[in-house]
């Protein structure tokens, strides 16, 4: 605890140091040292402004901060924002799980959504499944933090992250970078700016990006045969791979403008193929105690002729026993039309239409240790729950004939691939949106309103084998059509918003916003044994407003001072027969965004307090066993849902995040930030309380996050214009609980060091020579390290009672940088 303390004063410190550092800045402009502050434009109300005077806690993140974090995808953000934490869903299924504001971003149930909305150039990304996956030429990351419901809808009640990437220039020009770094690191990319022709430029890039994984394999090889599945993509054989977390990837990108007058018009494309494989999922433990299977495990774990890995300190292991691992699938694909008409000085459209499609298919070993083969002591300890459930009257026989029985099952066993637990998860979506929005501008009155159209249809499990494969054997490693619960999922929306801001004064803004949205879900979902699938269909229609009140107030120009109280939600749904209700958020928020000393000095504070009800949670079926047989009548339909939508009752947040950039001197750049959040549970429901242990608390949601960066350019080297940039970024993060109950007694016996992960910092850097002359050809050579400490702390954790799987920050990566551009 004084170590915790300890750290969180020294981050205050440093934060009241940062805002005492006008002082030192005042004396170095007096020397004509300083250059100031470059302007950053954002979109964060749908419209380009200065960051400063926007009023919502944005933090825009440029290429040279994405460049130094090795940020590559919306998965590397973590930290970089206040009160932002980042980590890809247990299962490989590529899904960010976002920590912001109090609330935990899933979206990992089919037919269900998240608090975090991810936008790709305007463009809601969905599916949360598979979203992880390759940006291409990325220009800027904005971090929207707070409910955004009135300008970018549902599914955003905790934030945004909006992603742009860049346009085509009309200028020629060509630009190539390799990469190489330790675990095999090999990443090149070319980028080219084809010449204008009459009002067309266009843009044309590709990028393959190759990292062996950071945790090896102990049962790499073992076969698995899944030629029966009923979706043709993965009706293959594979192998487990013998590195767990590789990235593979290739993305293309392109983009083709059109522009003439005060009309303009931007087609984008996209594709990502991403053949890596699944995080490594460590081993926590297993309870020999366990009702049922808990003599298998231990039986299982200690009498293999080679070792069993476990990580029972908490820490990512070199090697783990994911034999039921093999290389995912993922592919993602975009197309964007964004058209602009400027129709007059004070009234502009702007209309963006788009299709984007994405699969995946991964299986990971949730447990840490799926597909050991049974050893004969752990067939004898199996083959009971075999004959019980196999032979008619079993229980009633004779002790000698049950034990024949036993024996004979046994022997049958020996040496079959053995799942406890783990995922074979595949999916497909593809959606079609259109938003169209006006833009007015006078003197008294701007105005953004705007209507959108979203369809999406989304399938999963087409493959019909079993999602969540538990406690089963698979002989010769044939994967057969069993248990399936093959889904679909379809929704369309329809909104329409306005957003309007009132300059009473040239100091005083009031605005006033509202959103209606319409939604309307339905589909399918069929389960059992193929051929013989028992089919449901369910619905869903709901209507819900939104609306935001805020007043704006600059007592000088370079201070803005806004409050606002805002709504948003998530989408309520169905899952199977199982419905849930919207989400909501209602939230205050009040901030203060400054420039000072010449724009040298850069501070952004927003302070909040937000009430979720109706929160969303993803929670096991078979934790609800019999209340999902009591509804419905059929005791199989938990087996096959695998997960479902539970209401987790009522979350109240609140807290500050704070954002100082400075330049005190020329080539200096530093800043931080430092993010507070404290989270509490209640009206949590009974049905919860009790699958839970009897508590639901806080989990994944760390109270403090902070940031300090530090950037400094020479001056130019020699006779040329080649200079040295330095670039050093650390990431704090507090301690966070990983349980939803850290008081049940897994969390003082096997999974004792899994309750919590401490306090840590993160440390990355990049030293470059930037604007080297070679030949005519500017060159950039540079070096790089993330996470250079080596920390090994999990970033997520399963309690399965009867074990625990884990997945854990990436390895430390380092290596260097090759950029030519002519």
């Amino acid at each position: 605890m004084s170590q915790i303390v300890a750290t969180r004063t020294g981050l205050l410190l440093s934060a009241a140091a940062i805002g005492l550092m006008p002082t030192c800045a005042l004396a170095q402009a007096a020397t004509g040292e300083s250059t100031g502050l470059e302007e950053i434009v954002v979109t964060a109300q749908k419209r380009e402004q200065r960051l400063q005077d926007v009023p919502i806690a944005v933090t825009a993140l440029s290429a040279d901060t994405l460049q130094a974090n090795r940020v590559t995808n919306v998965g590397d953000l973590s930290g970089l924002a206040p009160g932002l934490t980042v980590r890809p869903a247990a299962g490989g299924s590529a899904i960010p799980s976002f920590t912001m504001r109090g609330a935990v971003s899933y979206g990992v149930v089919p037919g269900s959504d998240k608090e975090v909305s991810v936008y790709l150039d305007g463009v809601y990304i969905s599916s949360p499944r598979g979203s992880i996956f390759d940006l291409p030429d990325v220009q800027r990351i904005e971090v929207l933090r707070g409910p955004q419901g009135t300008l970018f809808g549902r599914n955003a009640t905790a934030g945004a992250v909006s992603v742009t990437t860049r346009d085509p220039t009309g200028e020629v020009g060509v630009k190539a970078t390799a990469t190489y770094g330790n675990q095999d690191e090999f990443r090149f990319g070319v980028g080219v700016d084809l010449p204008q022709v009459g009002p067309f430029s266009a843009y044309l890039s590709y990028m393959h990006n190759y990292r062996r994984g950071d945790i090896r394999n102990a049962n790499a090889g073992m076969v698995w045969n899944r030629t029966a599945s009923a979706y043709a993509p993965i009706a293959t054989v594979e192998r487990s791979p013998e590195w767990l977390g590789t990235r593979d990837t290739d993305t293309f990108f392109g983009a083709l403008k059109f522009e003439s007058g005060d009309f303009n018009t931007v087609y984008k494309y996209d594709r990502t193929r991403d053949d890596g494989t699944p995080e490594g999922t460590g081993s926590a433990g297993i309870n020999p105690t366990f009702p049922g299977v808990g003599a298998v495990l231990n039986a299982i774990t200690t009498t293999q002729p080679f070792p069993v890995y476990f990580a029972a300190d908490g820490k990512r292991p070199d090697v783990v026993n994911n034999g039921w691992a093999i290389p995912k699938r993922l592919r993602v694909e975009g197309h964007s039309l964004t058209s602009t008409l400027q129709i007059s000085d004070s009234l502009s459209a702007k209309n963006v239409a788009a299709y984007r499609k994405s699969e995946i298919f991964s299986a990971s070993a949730l447990d840490g240790f799926s597909a050991l083969p049974l050893t004969s002591q752990a067939a004898l300890a199996y083959a009971p729950i075999v004959a019980a459930s196999t032979v008619p009257g079993f229980a009633t026989l004779p002790s000698a004939n049950q034990g024949a029985i036993i024996r004979s099952v046994a022997s049958g066993l020996v040496g079959l691939p053995f799942v406890a637990l783990a995922t074979a998860a595949q999916s497909r979506s593809k959606q079609w949106s259109d938003e169209l929005q006006l833009n007015y501008t006078s003197d008294f009155l701007t105005a953004t309103v705007g209507a959108i159209y979203f369809h999406s249809k989304d399938y999963s499990a087409e493959h019909l084998f079993q999602n969540t494969p538990q406690f089963t054997p698979f002989p010769g490693g044939v994967i057969p059509q069993r248990s399936a619960g093959r889904g679909y999922n379809e929704a369309t929306s329809l909104a329409a918003y306005a957003q309007l801001e009132f300059h009473l004064t040239p100091q005083l803004d009031v605005v006033l916003g509202g959103r209606v949205t319409d939604d309307k879900k339905s589909g399918t979902f069929d389960y059992g044994n193929p051929p013989a699938l028992k089919h449901t269909a369910f619905s869903y229609h709901k209507t819900k407003p939104n609306y935001l009140l805020g007043v704006n107030y600059k007592p000088i120009d370079d201070v803005l001072l806004y409050g606002k109280f805002s709504t948003a939600f998530v989408s309520g749904g169905t899952v199977s027969v199982i419905a849930f209700e919207p989400e909501t958020a209602t939230s205050f928020e009040a901030g203060i965004k400054a420039e000072m000393l010449d724009k040298k000095l850069r501070t952004n504070l927003a302070v909040y307090q937000v009430t979720y009800k109706h929160v969303q949670s993803a929670q096991s079926a078979t934790n609800f066993t019999s209340q999902i047989t009591a509804l419905t009548g059929d005791p199989a339909l938990a087996a096959s849902l695998g997960t479902l939508v539970v209401d987790a009752g009522t979350i109240k947040a609140k807290g500050f995040e704070l954002d100082v950039t400075a330049a005190p001197v020329r080539g200096l750049t530093i800043g931080g930030s430092l993010g507070f959040t404290d989270t509490e549970f209640s009206d949590v429901p009974a049905l919860l309380l009790s699958a839970n242990g009897g508590a639901y608390v806080s989990s994944l949601r760390p109270e403090w996050t902070g940031s300090a960066y530090g950037q400094f350019d020479t001056r130019p080297i020699g006779a040329g214009e080649a200079y040295l940039s330095f670039r050093g970024d650390a990431l704090y993060q507090s301690r966070m609980s990983l349980s939803q109950n850290p008081a049940q007694p897994e969390y003082s016996t096997f999974l004792r060091n899994y309750a919590s992960v401490p306090a840590y910092w993160i440390f990355n850097g990049r030293i470059a020579l930037k604007e080297l002359d070679l030949g005519g050809v500017n060159t950039e050579l540079a070096i790089w390290g993330r996470n250079l400490t080596d920390r090994k702390y999990a970033s997520f954790a399963l309690d399965l009672k009867f074990a625990g799987g884990a997945n854990y920050i990436p390895a430390r990566s380092y290596g260097a940088d090759l950029t030519i551009k002519f």
